[in-house]
């Protein structure tokens, strides 16, 4: 597993969005931290037309459980489609999380989830593979994870 506790990704927002208030949202989840810059990640940038991306930076957020309890509960007298996406070493605590608010996410999408989950909300999209050169679990940024945001979202339509 890769290291996540580097000061670099402390620094910076806890938490960057793109995208029209109202629409779809997809709330990425990140152990990783990246976006630190007050934007989300270039590879996710062309899904802000059509999308609301809301992205999480565990690094910077050290209260990163009551951010999404709170993100989430703001959806709940909304009529917006909420997916969730995760990685690695948070996957299972993120299916916990989410499974208390079941309602108001449609979907949890995992990469490289460390247990496979059983609950029938979660579809794991990405598994790093010999091929990727980069340590599990895959960078939520990479574009392998942004198609399989994009086929998990189009296969749920």
């Amino acid at each position: 597993m890769r290291d996540f506790d580097e000061p670099s990704r402390t620094s910076g927002p806890g938490v960057v969005a793109d995208g029209p208030a109202g629409a779809p949202t997809v709330l990425v989840i990140d152990p990783a931290g990246e976006a630190p810059h007050n934007e989300i990640p270039a590879t996710w940038r062309d899904l802000t037309g059509e999308l609301r991306v809301v992205w999480l930076r565990v690094p910077a957020a050290p209260t990163w459980k009551s951010t999404v309890d709170t993100v989430l509960s703001r959806h709940r007298d909304s009529r917006t489609v909420l997916d969730v996406v995760s990685s690695g070493p948070l996957a299972a605590d993120v299916v916990d999380l989410v499974s208390q608010h079941e309602d108001l996410v449609r979907s949890v999408l995992l990469v490289d989830p460390e247990v496979d989950p059983t609950e029938p909300f979660v579809r794991v999209i990405a598994r790093t593979s010999d091929d990727d050169h980069t340590r599990a679990p895959l960078p939520l940024g990479h574009p392998d994870v942004v198609a399989g945001v994009l086929k998990a979202l189009d296969d749920l339509r």
